[in-house]
């Protein structure tokens, strides 16, 4: 096999314009085209998206007589997801901490003003389920599945950022692929 060039091997995914949210996991059996339908397209603060994979824990076997490895091992460092959504949207906040923990039609009086909103308790809530990255030009899409995060309150900059929600968590695998990478096609139906 000829060698392949950086330019055979440039194919990016780059510059994200909307994450899209669905509670259905994904599963790429193979069995042909997954329908992907969106509950929530989330306001995410820029700069705030992070995917990673910390770094793999190497195991080292050593024996006497050899400087080097006599062999080794690893185990897959942590995945990590985390992102910012500025809002207190009761839809949002329903997502992060159940239904149960957003009431709607709360009101108090404050120097003669009526006040009139919703009320949230703080509670774990694993939310899971299959996140879309769609690129600026929106010809690409990522999915990640089997996605598990959890959130907190985020209010660190009252001067300048509004109140938001940070997710934060990992991907869980049970052995199906955990991102797919697709670019946009002819429409259905043609």
């Amino acid at each position: 096999m000829a060698m392949k060039t950086k330019q055979e091997l440039k194919d990016v995914f780059n510059g994200v314009s909307s994450l899209l949210f669905q509670a259905a996991a994904v599963d790429w059996d193979g069995s042909g085209a997954i329908a992907l339908v969106p509950e929530y397209d989330l306001p995410i603060t820029v700069d705030t998206l992070q995917i990673t994979q910390d770094d793999p824990t190497v195991n080292h076997y050593k024996i006497i007589g050899l400087d080097g490895d006599w062999t080794s091992s690893a185990t897959l460092g942590d995945m990590t997801i985390q992102f910012t959504v500025p809002t207190k949207a009761n839809d949002v906040l329903k997502l992060a901490y159940g239904d149960d923990a957003v009431k709607e039609s709360v009101a108090a009086t404050l120097d003669g003003f009526n006040y009139s909103g919703s009320a949230l308790t703080i509670k774990k809530k694993k939310v899971t389920g299959t996140f879309i990255l769609v690129n600026e030009e929106k010809d690409q899409i990522m999915v990640m599945s089997g996605v598990a995060l959890w959130a907190k309150p985020l209010y660190e900059n009252p001067g300048t950022e509004p109140f938001a929600i940070q997710f934060t968590g990992t991907m869980e695998t049970d052995g199906n692929p955990n991102f797919a990478f697709l670019k946009k096609g002819e429409p259905v139906g043609e």
